[in-house]
């Protein structure tokens, strides 16, 4: 092969080694505008509207928020953070009007429209039941106990730790709210929580959950915890490359303890006991409910 074949072969080389490295994409998108979205219903302590005198303000926080502006200030990229309807979040970051999305369980459907991150939290499914229809209480162990219920969840979540229980059976509500409503009528048996999150809303003094009395709560002893994700989408490139970067700086803030301050910070009061509290724990960054 004569030498200046050669040295093109070699440049050719470097080139698509340089595109193909998503450290590189990452630095490429520095300066460009990044739009992420969440859930408009709020995910505490992951995504949720700072407290300002006991009222929400513009200002979005929680820990996957901060997280990735961590990331993002060591990248030099530039966040648009929205809070969405959560199936308009997930929509725009499909098509790719948006390039990311904050908190997501991983299910076969998600998998094939987004990029993921690695894991970076996990928190488990909760059934909660009402006081006022069941006095008596109520003690599920397994998934097959659930089955027979009416089971109540949040419209757009997945709930795919129910794997012997189809979602379109699921009785849906728009939001939480809602949905202990049709809890305390007798609407359905069972509503799905998160705990995290029934936690978080708790202390942000959610009246949905702060303070609800009447509200029982149980664990399925045969359900693992959810693992929680970023997504990015896959339908522009800046998406794939987007993603390669997080994945490197997370696992960068892993090696340097810069995560697990950052996990400490907001989700150690979030660790589960071996029975579900009764009162939720009152630190603002101990909140949660329902499954992304």
């Amino acid at each position: 092969m004569p030498k200046a074949w050669r040295r093109g072969a070699r440049a050719w080389a470097l080139l698509v080694g340089l595109i193909a490295s998503p450290l590189v994409w990452g630095a490429e998108l520095a300066g460009q505008p990044i739009r992420v979205c969440d859930d408009a219903n709020e995910w505490p302590p992951y995504a949720y509207f700072a407290r300002v005198q006991g009222q929400p303000s513009a200002h979005v926080t929680g820990f996957t928020v901060e997280l990735l502006r961590r990331i993002a200030a060591r990248q030099g990229w530039r966040l648009q953070i929205d809070m969405l309807p959560w199936k308009r979040c997930l929509e725009a970051v499909r098509s790719g009007e948006a390039l990311l999305l904050l908190n997501a369980i991983r299910t076969p459907e998600r998998e094939r429209d987004y990029w993921l991150s690695t894991p970076i939290y996990e928190t488990r499914l909760l059934y909660l039941w009402s006081k006022r229809q069941r006095p008596e209480g109520l003690t599920l162990r397994t998934q097959a106990e659930l089955a027979p219920l009416r089971i109540g969840g949040v419209q757009g979540y997945s709930y795919s730790q129910l794997d012997l229980i189809p979602e379109s059976r699921l009785v849906r509500a728009p939001n939480y709210r809602s949905l202990l409503q049709m809890l305390h009528l007798g609407r359905v048996d069972v509503a799905l929580v998160n705990e995290g999150v029934m936690l978080g809303h708790a202390a942000l003094g959610n009246a949905a959950f702060s303070g609800d009395t009447e509200l029982g709560i149980g664990a399925l002893e045969d359900r693992a915890p959810s693992r929680f994700y970023m997504m990015a989408t896959r339908a522009r490139p800046e998406g794939q490359a987007l993603m390669g970067a997080i994945n490197q700086e997370l696992e960068a803030m892993a090696r340097q303890g810069e995560l697990a301050k950052l996990r400490e910070g907001f989700l150690q009061p979030l660790t589960p006991a071996a029975t579900p509290p009764a009162t939720p724990g009152k630190r603002p960054g101990a909140r949660g409910t329902g499954s992304h």
